[in-house]
């Protein structure tokens, strides 16, 4: 896998509006100049140049700061989805771990007993990954 083939798996669930073909060119490109930077560290030996290591390691960085950018820009970044629901069809948008977890609100508010509850359906998944990994 690369990133761009991953980066075009995920565009083609991603809802787009036209105005939105030039973001896609660019992530596009991010994603093909990241693939060659990983290509060329993957070819090269750090011991015979470091120079060229240490400057082929900060294009991916300044790559990869730039792409994550572009993909917030465009909704598609972890952070950026749960701002990029709120804007779809009105109202507090689709996003069903939230309306899981204002519900738990609701309910613990009105005192409404909690066993047998699963808190876990009400987290986001990729809230609780990151937690394990601290």
């Amino acid at each position: 896998m690369t990133i761009l083939s991953d980066l075009e798996e995920a565009l083609e669930t991603t809802p787009r509006m036209p105005r939105d073909a030039l973001a896609v060119a660019v992530l596009r490109r991010y994603a093909r100049a990241l693939d060659d930077c990983f290509d060329a560290l993957n070819d090269d030996d750090p011991a015979e140049d470091p120079a060229a290591h240490a400057r082929v390691v900060l294009e991916i960085s300044r790559l990869g700061a730039r792409l994550e950018a572009m993909l917030d820009r465009m909704g598609m970044a972890p952070s950026a989805r749960p701002a990029a629901r709120e804007g779809e069809g009105g109202g507090t948008g689709g996003d069903p771990a939230s309306a899981e977890l204002d519900r738990l609100r609701a309910d613990a508010a009105a005192g409404a007993p909690t066993v047998g509850v699963d808190y876990a359906a009400a987290v986001d998944p990729s809230v609780t990954e990151a937690d394990a990994e601290d």
